[in-house]
């Protein structure tokens, strides 16, 4: 009993910060406009089904050799989307709003002019400050006074130098007063180079993606996943989207080498499974330390997690899901989904 209370504890006091960002942004209407802010821009647009990104963005096409698979390869030979995970920022999530914006405002084949402010602007509908779902906390004392609206729009900036950093966006006015204005959207394929960057494109049905369903985004996912659940997500569906294995999984070496993804984000299936997003098999023989028990005892068949995407799981409303399943870890220590979301949601 004592073990169990003990796990909870460390459990609640983990997960306090995610908690609080997730209240106040619900509590504050902040998340219902993000999220209604998304919607609002596919319905002006194309109305895309899914957000098409090129395979590369998340997995090498040719294995590497890792060190220690544990760790997944270093952070600068890693595909773009395992480049931006980090416990703090919003540089993923920017990222792949942009994505879904060149989906709804852009032809597949097309370059994808972007206008959309920063700051909200009485010219324009949308604003990335409006698109953009991340807590920013007010900071009192110091040598000055932020706003939770002065934290947020460093935050997006930030983001934006960080992507820049990675070759994925360029400063056109770069220098002048207002640097991040007019941002210039690179290719997501991770092919750009200092000397030679590659304007992004919408993809073509013909070029190797993954189809991200147009949920993720407005349902709120994009926004209240952490960077390692959503490059986990990713990596899942590439596995459902383009098969390599008679059987839903990926080695050790696999998920290191092609995806570049260390073992704590390989990890974070327990929660996803929680959020109702993938339904896991558990390996044959596998303890929770990753350790197994008889290894290699069945040949041809690697002792690996087998993980589906459930049916309808983007759906239902990111923030009631979230809000639930973290209450639940916080009290018991475990990743547990509720009874209600065992069943597919009505209409999937």
């Amino acid at each position: 009993m004592r073990h169990v209370s003990s796990r909870a504890a460390a459990a609640a006091k983990k997960i306090r910060p995610r908690l609080e960002a997730l209240t106040a942004l619900r509590e504050g209407g902040a998340l219902d406009d993000v999220v209604r802010a998304a919607a609002e821009l596919a319905g002006q647009g194309r109305s895309p089904a899914a957000v098409p990104v090129r395979r590369t963005y998340i997995r090498h096409n040719e294995m590497r050799l890792v060190e220690h698979e544990r760790n997944g390869l270093p952070t600068e030979e890693r595909p773009p989307a395992a480049r931006l995970i980090a416990p703090r920022g919003v540089a993923g999530r920017l990222h792949l709003m942009l994505l879904f914006a060149a989906a709804c405002q852009a032809k597949p084949g097309n370059q994808w002019p972007n206008r959309i402010p920063i700051d909200p602007d009485s010219a324009y509908r949308f604003s990335w400050m409006r698109l953009t779902g991340s807590y920013a906390r007010h900071t009192p004392g110091g040598p000055y006074v932020a706003s939770p609206r002065a934290n947020k729009q460093r935050q997006i900036q930030a983001g934006l130098k960080k992507l820049r950093d990675n070759l994925l966006v360029e400063f056109p006015h770069a220098g002048t007063r207002h640097p991040f204005r007019d941002f210039t959207l690179l290719c997501d394929s991770g092919m750009s180079t200092q000397a030679a960057v590659i304007p992004y494109k919408v993809p073509r049905k013909a070029e190797p993606t993954i189809d991200i369903p147009a949920e993720f985004f407005t349902q709120g996912w994009v926004h209240l996943l952490t960077p390692s659940e959503t490059a986990a997500y990713l990596m899942w569906l590439d596995v459902d989207q383009n098969p390599f294995h008679d059987e839903p999984y990926v080695t050790g070496a696999e998920r290191a080498g092609h995806y570049g993804l260390g073992r704590e984000v390989y990890e974070t299936h327990s929660q996803l499974e929680a959020f109702g997003l993938i339904d896991v098999t558990p390996a044959a023989g596998r303890y929770e330390n990753g350790q197994y028990a008889d290894y290699g005892t069945e040949p041809g068949r690697p002792p690996c997690h087998r993980v589906t995407l459930t049916t309808g799981g983007l759906r239902r409303d990111a923030g009631t899901v979230l809000h639930r399943v973290l209450n639940s870890y916080a009290v018991t220590g475990d990743w547990t989904r509720p009874l209600d979301m065992r069943t597919p949601p009505a209409g999937a």
